[in-house]
C-alpha cells in the first residue's frame, strides 16, 4: 500500500484528525475526472464551437485570453501554446488580478476576442470583476466559462449574456473542498486543451484517456517519493518545465508552498531561464524537481541543465519526472517515469495534468510532514479557499 493509499484508507475520525478528509481523495480522483471532462467538453463543442467562429476562428486576426486568479491563472499557462498553434492566432494568459486593474492591456483594441475564464468556485471578486469591466469596454468579445461550480456567480453570469457567452461546467467533483485546488485545476486544463482539438474530437478524448492512463501510473509511483523526498527536510523547492509544461511548474510551486503555509519557499522556472540569474536561488536546503520534456530536441538543453547541476553538486535533492526514464537513472536521487514502454507516446501539451501530481503530493506529504492539516493549511487563516477581502472599486464612466 503506496502511502496515498493508506492515507485514503485511514477511519473517517483518523481523516479529521490529520486534516485529509477531502485532498488526497481530490488528487486521487484526477484520471476519473479527466475522462469524464473531455466527454463534456465534446458535448459542449457545438455551442463552443459557435464561439469561435463568431470571432472568426480558426485561422484569423482575432485572440484568445485565458484567465483567472492564481492556480486558476497557471491554467492558462499549460494550454496557451497549443491552442494559439492548434488555431492559428496569439493566446495569451492573463489573470483577473490584472484585468481588474488594467482592462485596456489585456484588449487594447476592438479587434475580435474570446475571453476564456477559468474559476473552482466562480465566486472569486476579481472571476466577476473581469468579466464585468471587459463587457463593459468590449461588449463585442465572446465569453467562456469553464467553472467547477454550477451555482456559482460567474456560470450566472454567463447566462445573462446570452448568446455570446457559454458555460462550461465540470463534474461536481472537482469543485475541490479543500483549501488547495488539485482537481479542479487539472481538469480545467483538460477542458482548456480540448480547444486545440475542437475539430478533432474523438482524438481529443482518446488523448485524454491515454493521459488518465499516465495519471494512475503517476498515482501509483509518486507518493512513496514525495514522503521520502519531504523527509529529508528541504527549505526551499524549484520546479522546472519547458514549454506547455511549465504552467504545471508553475501550479507545483505553488501547491508546495500553499500546502506548507509558506513554511517552504518555492520557485519555478524553464531550463533554460533559471539560467539567467534566478539558479542562484538553489542553495544546499533546496529540492530541484525536473519535469523532463517528451520531445528529444527539447530534452537535450533539458539534460543539459541537470547534468550541470549534478556536477557543480547544486541543491538538497533532485527529483526527476519523466515518461521513460531511460538514460536519466544517476542523475537525481529520485526518478518516476509514467510511461515506461512508450506505449501511450502523448506529446508534451498534454502531459501538464500528470505532471502536477507530483507537486500535488508533493505538498501533501510536506504539509503533513511539518504538523500541518492539508485540507486547512493556513494557520493563521490568512488564505482562504475563496479569497476574501478584495474591495472592487467602480471605474469612472469613460475610463
Amino acid at each position: 500500500m503506496n502511502p496515498l493509499q493508506r492515507l485514503l484508507s485511514l477511519s473517517d475520525k483518523e481523516k479529521a484528525r490529520l486534516g485529509v478528509d477531502a485532498t488526497p481523495a481530490e488528487i486521487a480522483q484526477q484520471p476519473e475526472m479527466w475522462r469524464d471532462t473531455a466527454r463534456r467538453f465534446a458535448d459542449a463543442a457545438p455551442a463552443i464551437q459557435r464561439l469561435l467562429s463568431a470571432i472568426g476562428l480558426p485561422g484569423s486576426g482575432a485572440e484568445i485570453i485565458f484567465t483567472g486568479a492564481g492556480t486558476s491563472d497557471f491554467v492558462g499557462k499549460c494550454v496557451q501554446g497549443p491552442v494559439s498553434a492548434a488555431l492559428g492566432t496569439r493566446a495569451l494568459a492573463i489573470p483577473t488580478t490584472d484585468i481588474v486593474t488594467h482592462p485596456e492591456f489585456a484588449f487594447p483594441s476592438d479587434r475580435p476576442a474570446l475571453m476564456v475564464s477559468f474559476a473552482r468556485s466562480g465566486n472569486s471578486p476579481e472571476s466577476i470583476a473581469a468579466v464585468d469591466a471587459v463587457v463593459a469596454r468590449h461588449p463585442k468579445v465572446g465569453h467562456l466559462a469553464i467553472t467547477c461550480n454550477e451555482e456559482g456567480e460567474l456560470a450566472t453570469r454567463m447566462s445573462r449574456l446570452g448568446e455570446r457567452a457559454h458555460a462550461l461546467v465540470l463534474h461536481p467533483k472537482t469543485n475541490d473542498q479543500s483549501l488547495a485546488m488539485t482537481s479542479s485545476f487539472s481538469s480545467m486544463v483538460v477542458a482548456g486543451l480540448g480547444l486545440a482539438h475542437i475539430d478533432r474530437l474523438e482524438e481529443y478524448v482518446g488523448l485524454v484517456d491515454r493521459m488518465a492512463t499516465a495519471g494512475e501510473t503517476m498515482l501509483a509511483a509518486m507518493p512513496a517519493v514525495a514522503e521520502a523526498t519531504t523527509k529529508r527536510g528541504p527549505q526551499r523547492a524549484c520546479f522546472l518545465g519547458s514549454g506547455a509544461v511549465y504552467g504545471a511548474a508553475v501550479e507545483s510551486h505553488l501547491k508546495l508552498q500553499e500546502l506548507t503555509d509558506g513554511g517552504l519557499i518555492c520557485f519555478c522556472d524553464t531550463f533554460l531561464g533559471i539560467r539567467h540569474g534566478p539558479r542562484a536561488a538553489i542553495h544546499d536546503d533546496t529540492l530541484v524537481v525536473y519535469f523532463v520534456s517528451s520531445d528529444a530536441y527539447v530534452r537535450q538543453y533539458e539534460l543539459d541543465l541537470i547534468r550541470s547541476n549534478r556536477e557543480q553538486g547544486v541543491g538538497l535533492a533532485h527529483v526527476i519526472v519523466a515518461d521513460k526514464v531511460e538514460g536519466l537513472h544517476g542523475l537525481a536521487e529520485e526518478v518516476v517515469e509514467f510511461d515506461p514502454k512508450g506505449a501511450l507516446g502523448l506529446p508534451d501539451h498534454m502531459l501538464s495534468p500528470v505532471y502536477t501530481i507530483a507537486g500535488q503530493l508533493l505538498g501533501l506529504f510536506a504539509s503533513l510532514e511539518r504538523g500541518l492539516k492539508p485540507d486547512a493549511p493556513s494557520a493563521t487563516g490568512v488564505i482562504h479557499r475563496v479569497v476574501k477581502g478584495v474591495t472592487i472599486y467602480p471605474r469612472e464612466q469613460g475610463e
